[in-house]
């Protein structure tokens, strides 16, 4: 790497810059055409430049990557809407259901206790498969690559 004059590095780095004007760019044009030293050190300048704004420029995603994206959005949103509402809904019609099977006469002590043993059975298998499946998505590195 040559030592320039302050002037030449200002006529460098104004051109990198697009900074000069007329008079500047004719007398930089001469520099380059007659000095073989201030020519290669204008080079290598360009270069770093050009390679450092090449390299701080940010890759675009194609449009895809942005599809697939506000999908998930919405499909996260839809879901959680979907499951705030059934909860709700079990909220609401459980402590009614257990009510009326409990107070009402439509059978049986031991029919009763049948359905509601299903009913229980159900809803620990529902429970258990659930706190499985939250328990390894928190774990699992590949489920939120791998689309369901």
């Amino acid at each position: 790497m040559t030592t320039l004059n302050d002037e030449q590095q200002i006529l460098i780095s104004g051109y990198l810059d697009g900074e000069l004007d007329a008079e500047q760019r004719r007398q930089l044009e001469r520099l380059l055409s007659e000095d073989v030293a201030f020519r290669r050190e204008f080079e290598d300048m360009k270069s770093v430049v050009a390679g450092t704004t090449a390299a701080l420029q940010p890759d675009q995603p194609p449009d895809e990557v942005w599809d697939g994206f506000l999908d998930g959005v919405y499909n996260r949103l839809e879901r959680k809407t979907g499951w705030l509402a059934f909860i709700a809904g079990f909220v609401l019609l459980v402590p009614y259901a257990v009510y009326a099977f409990v107070v009402y006469d439509w059978g049986p002590a031991l029919v009763k206790l049948g359905v509601a043993a299903v009913v229980v059975g159900l809803a620990l298998l529902f429970i258990s498969v659930l706190r499985q499946r939250l328990k390894v998505a928190r774990t699992d590195r590949y489920s939120r690559e791998v689309h369901r």
